[in-house]
């Protein structure tokens, strides 16, 4: 165990003054099922731990401006309890029901998940295809990073150092569904080997629009623009369906690892591909 302090903020301009002073070398501390990990195993060797988790400014679910907004305070397991996410977004809510285990959940934070930025974070590929943004904070101001360029390489995303993340947010889907599917070692609690999330809009039996996000089969979870490019204007037929879905093995730069190889990766993409626009579209068994 590194030499660690410790930090409770009572306000937001406290804890951005902080983090301007720190930088680095704070780290934000909410539901920590990833932070005391890594404290543990040695990787963060010391530094100021952030408690946040009773930061009122930081909570809260709400729609403002046809968007959905999540605090960056909001357990996982809150956000599936809420009213409001059942009703504007349950594909979120069935997404989040694969998230970890109940203990887990009722632990981890949505932004915390983003933060720290696997390849294989759950909620990712789900919230890409829903085109979100993580919105953060600093003594300088706010901005907003769309989600599929806040990551840039294992662990590692845009986030200064002096930043935190505030909330989640994004549009109120007003037309399509959502499909994604997990593939594991075993059922329960489980890293994922390879994960993808779709939204489909459909019209006519013909895909007018679509979205597709994967997580484990690149050094970042990614977009497939290519792949969503073939699937626009083409019919659902479940033979055309995974057919189109092959292209997205052109997409990816999986790796080998103890829970599988490159290939079998880029060879189960496809079918977890098939399968969440199948899901989507209430085709999948």
């Amino acid at each position: 165990m590194g030499d660690f302090r410790f930090f409770r903020p009572t306000a937001l301009e406290e804890l951005l003054d902080f983090k301007a002073r720190e930088g680095s070398k704070a780290r934000i501390l909410d539901g920590g099922s990833n932070v005391l990990v890594y404290i543990k195993e040695g990787s963060i060797p010391g530094g100021t731990l952030v408690d946040v988790k009773f930061l009122e400014t930081i909570k809260g679910i709400q729609v403002r401006d046809g968007r959905v907004e999540i605090g960056a305070g909001e357990l996982i397991a809150n956000i599936m309890e809420s009213p409001l996410i059942e009703k504007q977004v349950p594909f979120l809510r069935d997404v989040l029901q694969k998230f970890a285990n109940p203990l887990v959940r009722n632990m981890a934070t949505l932004a915390g998940n983003i933060a720290d930025s696997s390849p294989i974070g759950d909620t990712i590929p789900p919230l890409m295809v829903l085109r979100a943004e993580v919105v953060v904070a600093s003594t300088k101001g706010t901005r907003a990073i769309p989600l599929e360029e806040f990551f840039t390489g294992p662990g590692k995303n845009v986030l200064k150092p002096e930043e935190v993340i505030l909330k989640v947010h994004f549009p109120i889907p007003k037309q399509g569904s959502g499909g994604h599917i997990k593939l594991g070692l075993r059922r329960g609690t489980s890293c994922s080997v390879a994960s993808v999330a779709v939204w489909v809009v459909a019209v006519k039996n013909k895909v007018e629009d679509i979205r597709i996000a994967l997580g484990g089969v690149a050094p970042t979870p990614i977009r497939a623009p290519k792949t969503e490019s073939a699937f626009k204007g083409q019919s659902l037929e479940p033979d055309r369906i995974a057919e189109l879905s092959e292209r997205v093995m052109e997409e990816i730069s999986p790796i080998s690892d103890v829970r599988g190889s490159a290939e079998y990766r880029r060879q189960v993409s496809a079918r977890l591909l098939a399968k969440a626009v199948r899901q989507a579209l209430g085709m999948e068994e």
